[in-house]
């Protein structure tokens, strides 16, 4: 686009990324709590943004605040997709789910592929060779299903999660490890393998704040983006500037 400042929000459940653009690459991301705000982030002129939101309330907020600043596109509004929707309710498509899609096709992967977020919900995504997104897969959280252990096991303390050494723990913390970075590595290399037998060419993409270790013990061939979404959003702006 050149000589432009585009602002990309991403609201998810528990975490927003604001992010600013030239509207090809990224210059700079803001990670907040979902529902905090600081007016200083929007200090600067803008020229466009692109928002997604999975919590209609702060979603609304956001865009009543950036209408203000200049026009805007939201995912629910948009009508350009590089997909075709093949789900039985498309209104229940959730928009982290089209921005994560849109990121893979921002990156350069070609269908068949799947996107794997691990942020509050565990959600797998799957686009056909024939660029059909026909639906995918919504698990647990890793961190929202750990913090729910070790706060209702007395005996289980809450300790930061690094990428395990051996497939067997030997004390608390690394049983932990296994059991959430390897145990969810395994989740996504069964989803990973059985796909890949229906769908030869199969690549993959992860993110999400879990991916960060998780990415370093899967066992399939995986490219990690933690920015996905940010570029899907920029991807859905080269494809709906009409709208603007």
């Amino acid at each position: 686009m050149g000589n432009v400042t585009v602002v990309l929000v991403d609201i998810g459940n528990t975490r927003t990324k604001l992010a600013f653009s030239d509207g090809e690459s990224l210059l700079s991301v803001t990670e907040l709590p979902t529902g905090e705000f600081d007016s200083h982030l929007l200090s600067k002129p803008m020229d466009a943004w692109v928002l997604s939101s999975v919590v209609p309330a702060v979603g609304t907020m956001w865009t009543e605040l950036l209408s203000r600043k200049a026009p805007g596109l939201t995912l629910k509004e948009v009508d350009n997709f590089d997909i075709i929707f093949d789900v039985r309710r498309k209104a229940e498509v959730g928009e982290d789910r089209l921005a994560d899609i849109e990121g893979a096709f921002y990156l350069g992967l070609k269908p068949s592929f799947i996107t794997i977020d691990f942020g509050t919900a565990s959600v797998i995504n799957l686009v056909t060779p024939q660029h059909e997104f026909v639906g995918g897969v919504i698990g647990p959280g890793v961190m929202s299903s750990y913090e729910c252990l070790t706060s209702k096991a007395a005996l289980l303390k809450e300790v930061p999660l690094d990428v395990p050494e051996d497939l067997i723990g030997r004390d608390t913390k690394t049983n932990l490890e296994s059991g959430f970075i390897l145990g969810f590595a395994f989740w996504a290399e069964g989803f990973y393998v059985r796909l890949k037998k229906q769908y030869p060419d199969l690549s993959a993409v992860l993110t999400g704040g879990a991916a960060k270790l998780i990415h370093q013990v899967i066992d399939f061939p995986a490219q990690y983006e933690p920015h996905l979404s940010l570029f899907g959003l920029l991807r859905v702006l080269e494809l709906n500037k009409h709208l603007l």
